[in-house]
């Protein structure tokens, strides 16, 4: 336990991602809530699914946007705005930002992804960390506005990557702006079903959105992407929405974590090499992986809940069993404004 003087806490939450939103919410109803310290870089944690609805501009910010603080008020927790800088597991103890520790009798991480952009980039516009993609959305207003945005490519070419393409292309509609699609893959959403690729190309090309097809980048360099093939594709800006990576700083505490440095923890979410930690969302890896996508937090969030509390009290834990992704995928086609077709992937399991 800490022996250093460090404030110490039952319950320390890292990150206000889905699960944690959720954690707040069912111990508080406990009255367990004035046990819970959430710590967070931003107070308004954003649902992911509901981004490309924001881009397009049918949600406000407001709309997919939840008040942390507000609802650690609520709860009886403590919400503290700042963000973790190092853990240590054997005192114990997160260090922050602002320079407090914080000691603990049981750590949860849900601290999300950060992009994985190809080696030696770094400039455009990369979508995670969705908590402050909204602030990134203004820069590509900014160049609309200006008349500076004619030619905009997104890269990644999975669900993520199609609901932003079609999403920037409403938010943009009329403002003479063409969008495309680059990825490395053969076809768009490639884990996806033969039919769900058919109909969303197809209305790519009834949108009129250019595909650059196996088009592995490599480089963004004098406003041009360049392929592995050496293949020139020139853009005014690029949106990233390829794969997710693992925070830097936690390789350092020697936590278990798998090959991409995501936590690697059982299927009771707790932590492979010390069970006084958890982890959900993005940064957790599962024996049995699922894709980084907020419909698998938001039902982790109960199950964690559940076994935050049962460790509390010394019980047994309780297994969570992850949905199955659709083989097919149902794919909804809604159509605004005549020209406008929102694409929407269920991953529910059939």
């Amino acid at each position: 336990m800490n022996e250093t003087g460090d404030a110490v806490v039952p319950i320390l939450l890292l990150g206000g991602g889905h699960a944690h939103v959720e954690v707040v919410r069912r111990l508080g109803e406990l009255g367990l809530g004035a046990q819970i310290t959430l710590v967070s870089p931003s107070r308004h944690a954003p649902y992911s699914g509901m981004l490309p609805g924001h881009i397009s501009g049918e949600y406000g910010f407001d709309d997919f946007h939840i008040d942390l603080a507000a609802l650690c008020a609520r709860s009886g927790a403590t919400f503290v705005e700042t963000s973790a800088t190092s853990i240590d597991p054997d005192a114990r103890r997160v260090s922050l930002f602002t320079g407090r520790d914080l000691g603990y009798h049981l750590l949860s991480i849900d601290i999300g992804s950060t992009p994985s952009l190809p080696e030696g980039i770094a400039a455009g516009i990369a979508v995670k960390p969705i908590s402050s993609f909204t602030d990134r959305l203004e820069r590509l207003d900014a160049l609309a506005a200006e008349g500076a945005l004619s030619r905009l490519a997104v890269v990644g070419q999975g669900v993520a990557g199609v609901e932003v393409a079609f999403a920037l292309r409403r938010r943009f509609a009329g403002r003479n702006i063409d969008i495309a699609l680059v990825g490395r893959s053969a076809g768009v959403v490639p884990e996806r079903s033969r039919w769900t690729r058919y109909f969303i190309e197809r209305e790519m090309r009834k949108a009129g959105m250019a595909h650059h097809a196996a088009f592995d980048v490599v480089a963004y360099e004098d406003g041009a992407l360049v392929a592995r093939d050496g293949r020139r594709l020139t853009v005014d800006e690029v949106v990233w929405t390829t794969s997710s990576g693992a925070p830097a700083w936690l390789r350092e505490p020697g936590l278990s974590l798998d090959e991409s440095g995501f936590i690697r923890v059982d299927e009771t979410l707790r932590s492979l090499s010390h069970p006084e930690i958890f982890a959900a969302g993005d940064v957790a890896s599962l024996s049995d992986p699922r894709p980084k996508a907020g419909v698998f937090a938001v039902r982790q969030g109960p199950v964690l809940a559940e076994n935050l509390r049962r460790s509390l009290a010394g019980e047994s834990l309780q297994p969570y069993r992850p949905q199955y992704p659709s083989g097919v995928g149902r794919l909804a086609l809604f159509r605004w404004n005549h020209d406008f077709a929102l694409l929407r992937v269920d991953l529910r399991a059939h």
